[in-house]
């Protein structure tokens, strides 16, 4: 036996007394140097590499986002709480209601707004993908 390839053998004597045929159990593993799909795995890609570079070099301005967004965030966690904690009282949900009210209110005709601005593009843009979609088809 090698070191690279193993195999278990039985030589137990069974403990009937009736007769088994005994055959060597199949390969657990066997080591080589390199796999081919190893190989080919190990090979780095031309655009594996150029992420990476870019990767790199962005990886500070990720860790700025993060050092900026941290107080942002924990602001924001206090503000959660602290309205969690006033909910608690019935003249603070009677105003969060009342002033939600006063804001759809306002924004409403901003919604409007955008409605009569944008729809008009985005059935178009729809309507011009539904015919590339068909066009596409017919070949």
């Amino acid at each position: 036996m090698t070191a690279l390839r193993k195999t278990l053998l039985v030589e137990e004597e069974p403990l009937v007394a009736t007769a088994v045929a005994r055959a060597p159990a199949a390969k657990l593993y066997v080591v080589t140097a390199k796999a081919p799909a190893e190989a080919a795995a190990a090979a780095p890609e031309p655009a594996g590499t150029i992420k990476n570079i870019a990767l790199f070099l962005v990886a500070p301005f990720i860790g700025l986002a993060y050092i900026v967004a941290m107080p942002l965030v924990g602001l924001g966690l206090l503000a959660v709480l602290a309205a969690r904690a006033a909910a608690k009282f019935t003249a603070v949900r009677t105003l969060a209601v009342a002033l939600k009210h006063i804001g759809l209110l306002l924004a409403a005709p901003m919604i409007g707004l955008a409605y009569v601005v944008f729809f008009p593009a985005l059935c178009l843009a729809l309507l011009a993908w539904t015919g590339g979609r068909a066009v596409a088809g017919m070949r």
